[in-house]
C-alpha cells in the first residue's frame, strides 16, 4: 500500500466514523474497523521496509521504522524513516524511492549513532533520538536493540541540554536586532523573510531555554504548541492578522513581551564572538 492510498484510507474510514456518531450507536463497530486498517497499514510499511532492508542493506545489524508510518500520522505526502546501524556503512543520509514509497534511511555506525545522541542534546535536536526511542524495532541481528532503545529513551527524557545566559544572551540580540529590521521595513516581502527568522529565532529560544527539544518545520510547530498550547495560539493569531491587515503592532508587541520573559530586548553592552 503507498502513502497515498494510506493517507485515503484512514481519512475514508475517520470520515465515516464521523457520520455514524451523528446518526447511531453503532460508532464502536466502526472505530474497531478504523483500528484494524491502521495495523493493517502499519504492518504493510513493516513489510516494505523489510523488503528494502534486504534488498539495500543486508548486512545491517539494527534497524528501527520512526516517524508517521509509526506513530498514525500518516499523509499523502508520508515517507518511511528508517534509522540504520550498518558497521559495513559510512554514515549519512541517504534518500531512496521502493515500492511506491519515499524511503530516507539514516545510516550509522553503533559509535556513530552513540555520538549522534550526544550532539543532538547539545544542539537540542531530538530527530534521532526520538526515532530510535519511540520507532518499531524491526531487525536486531545482535540483540543490541533494545539498549539503544532503553537510552534512547532516557535522554529523550531528560531533554536537552539547558542553553546558559551566553546562548540566551545571543538570542536576545539577534530578536532585537530582526525586530528593528521588521519595524522599520516597508516592504512586505522583505518583512515577510524578516518575520520568518524571528518566528525561529523566539520559538527556539522559548524551548531551549526552558529545557525542551527544538525541531524543523512542522516539528518547530509541535514542539512549541505541546509546550505552551496559549503561546502557540497567540503567535499563529497575530501572525495571521498582520498576514491580513499588514499592522504590525499587535504580533510586536507580542514578540516584546513574550522577550522580557527571558530579560527583554538587548543591544547596548551586548558581546558575541567572532569565528
Amino acid at each position: 500500500m503507498h502513502a497515498p492510498e494510506c493517507g485515503r484510507v484512514i481519512k475514508k474510514w475517520s470520515g465515516i466514523i464521523l457520520k455514524w456518531l451523528l446518526r447511531s450507536g453503532t460508532l464502536i463497530i466502526y472505530v474497531n474497523i478504523l483500528i484494524m486498517e491502521v495495523f493493517h497499514v502499519r504492518d504493510s510499511i513493516k513489510q516494505i521496509a523489510q523488503q528494502f532492508i534486504v534488498s539495500h542493506f543486508p548486512e545491517s545489524d539494527i534497524v528501527w521504522i520512526g516517524g508517521s508510518a509509526v506513530s498514525g500520522n500518516l499523509t499523502t505526502e508520508s515517507d518511511i524513516d528508517l534509522v540504520i546501524i550498518d558497521e559495513t556503512e559510512s554514515p549519512r543520509l541517504e534518500c531512496f524511492h521502493f515500492l511506491g514509497w519515499k524511503i530516507e534511511a539514516f545510516i550509522y555506525t553503533a559509535l556513530s549513532l552513540e555520538f549522534e545522541f550526544q550532539t543532538a542534546k547539545y544542539r537540542g535536536m531530538s530527530t534521532i533520538i526520538k526515532m530510535c526511542a519511540e520507532g518499531l524495532l524491526i531487525e536486531d541481528k545482535q540483540g543490541n536493540g533494545k539498549e539503544f532503545q532503553r537510552a534512547a529513551r532516557t535522554l529523550y527524557e531528560q531533554g536537552p541540554q539547558l542553553w546558559d545566559e551566553g546562548k540566551i544572551n545571543e538570542a536576545r540580540y539577534q530578536i532585537t536586532d530582526l525586530l528593528s529590521d521588521f519595524r522599520s521595513s516597508e516592504d512586505f516581502g522583505e518583512s515577510l523573510f524578516i518575520l520568518n527568522k524571528i518566528i525561529d529565532t523566539v520559538t527556539e529560544l522559548i524551548l531551549r531555554a526552558d529545557g525542551n527539544w527544538f525541531g524543523v518545520g512542522k516539528w518547530m510547530a509541535r514542539n512549541l504548541k505541546s509546550h505552551d498550547k496559549d503561546m502557540f495560539n497567540k503567535l499563529v493569531q497575530y501572525t495571521k492578522t498582520y498576514m491580513n491587515t499588514n499592522d504590525k503592532t499587535e504580533l510586536i508587541s507580542f514578540i516584546q513581551s513574550t522577550l522580557d520573559n527571558y530579560g527583554g530586548e538587548l543591544f547596548v553592552g551586548y558581546k558575541g564572538f567572532l569565528l
